[in-house]
């Protein structure tokens, strides 16, 4: 080794009583036959009493060990007690923050250097130690900027077994990256959990509003000849959060009020506009006046309560004494006729009129249709048939070529054969995943002498 480090090592240790290294060095060993095998590792030389201890380390394990603790952000200290030397890994400053200058703190520095919050932890793992109430202790430092760290301090007493402790030996691995990004995922997850229980809220809130703006049939109507039949799909990610809602009675006057509608939007914005609707309706038909004038009046309503505040509407009249339905649009698809074994759009007078909410002093025009017994009349929402970017002719004959489809058969009489008639088409048009609120509803005279006329 003469033409290495070693030489110079030693005599620095010896002249100055200093640990020397680790050095990079290489030199030849014989090998097999007249081969020379040449040799690399990481000399250190270390004063022991009167003689140096001389170690040597291959180069790749000891760079592998930096590298390792370098990784991981793992240092190691002694603290003496009783000279109050303090010896480190090099790695030590940069698991506390230090700058590359500063000297490795001592107990007391580094107790200057934790958080007020974090002294109590430091403090009770010393204790510990020093009295020997642990053979290992293990707490968490937060060190505030500067230095801005998160340690985990890991130590054990060194000392006679049953004598007093002559050096506190620790182990301090930077967690901080680690703390904070759990504390990130905490914060997420904390996050989400509210948003799910405002949704859960939200949707129980609006669904306590949908069971009481979409009540079962009133029992009066099978007096007047009438079989009446609902059904409601929601759209998966509105969590049961709509717009469409429908109403059936019975008014003084003896004529039957048959409505559907549909609020603008999700959320419980739509369903409290849906409520207004839906009473003020129930309360304007009490006035006995016709369809074209509750349609208006209820336009007024929808106007009054915002810009955003629009919805369509089919309102009729069913005259028992006559056969008759009267009936209006406001920008709402056209009811569907089921006769027997075919189906047709009824077509309002003019077209649809404009959605509700969007313009004042609108007047719409009634359209009058004659019904036979056994007639099934279809009033339902867009998203029953609509699909993006679909043709919505195309969509309105795909409803009607559905309801000849399930009525090829005919339709029992009965409130239970007409419901399965109902969700057969709803099944059929929204398939297992509905893309809107869908809505329907159906009523049919009964056959017979019982039919209503």
């Amino acid at each position: 080794m003469a033409d290495t480090p070693v030489p110079r090592m030693l005599t620095e240790a010896r002249r100055t009583g200093r640990s020397q290294g680790p050095e990079h060095a290489e030199w030849s060993l014989p090998g097999p036959g007249e081969q020379t095998v040449r040799v690399g590792g990481e000399v250190c030389v270390a004063p022991c009493g009167r003689v140096l201890l001389l170690t040597w380390e291959r180069e790749d394990s000891a760079r592998m060990g930096r590298a390792s603790k370098h990784l991981v952000r793992v240092s190691w200290v002694d603290w003496n007690l009783g000279d109050g030397s303090v010896e480190a890994s090099a790695e030590l400053r940069d698991v506390l923050g230090l700058p590359g200058p500063h000297p490795a703190p001592d107990l007391l520095e580094l107790g200057r250097m934790v958080a007020p919050d974090s002294l109590k932890s430091l403090y009770r793992a010393v204790c510990a130690i020093l009295l020997r109430e642990q053979g290992i202790v293990d707490c968490e430092l937060r060190l505030p900027p500067p230095y801005d760290r998160i340690v985990r301090f890991v130590a054990e007493p060194v000392g006679p077994e049953n004598g007093p402790v002559w050096t506190v030996r620790a182990v301090l691995h930077d967690v901080t990256e680690d703390r904070r990004s759990r504390a990130l995922a905490e914060r997420a997850v904390a996050e989400a959990r509210a948003q799910r229980e405002r949704a859960d809220t939200v949707a129980e809130v609006a669904e306590r509003l949908r069971q009481v703006v979409l009540p079962s049939f009133p029992a009066e109507l099978a007096r007047y000849g009438i079989e009446a039949s609902a059904v409601h799909r929601a759209e998966a990610s509105t969590a049961r959060v709509g717009g469409d809602w429908y109403k059936t009675r019975v008014l003084p006057t003896g004529q039957v009020l048959i409505a559907l509608g549909d609020a603008r939007g999700h959320g419980l914005d739509a369903v409290t506009l849906m409520a207004k609707l839906r009473y003020a309706l129930a309360g304007l038909a009490f006035t006995g006046e016709p369809v074209e004038r509750l349609t208006a009046w209820l336009n007024s309503v929808a106007c009054d309560d915002g810009d955003e505040s629009t919805a369509t509407a089919v309102i009729a009249h069913y005259h028992p004494d006559h056969g008759l339905l009267r009936w209006t649009c406001a920008g709402h698809p056209p009811p569907v006729l089921v006769r027997g074994r075919r189906a047709c759009p009824l077509d309002p007078p003019g077209g649809p009129g404009l959605p509700l909410g969007v313009l004042t002093g609108e007047s719409y025009v009634a359209a009058e249709t004659s019904l036979d017994p056994g007639d099934v009349v279809l009033l339902y929402s867009d998203g029953l048939i609509e699909r993006r970017g679909s043709d919505p002719d195309r969509d309105l004959a795909r409803l009607v070529r559905a309801a000849e489809s399930y009525a090829r058969d005919g339709i029992p009489p009965g409130d239970e054969a007409l419901d399965a008639y109902v969700r057969d088409l709803v099944r059929h048009l929204t398939g297992p995943h509905p893309e809107d609120d869908s809505t329907i509803l159906a009523f049919r005279l009964r056959g017979g002498e019982d039919g209503g006329r």
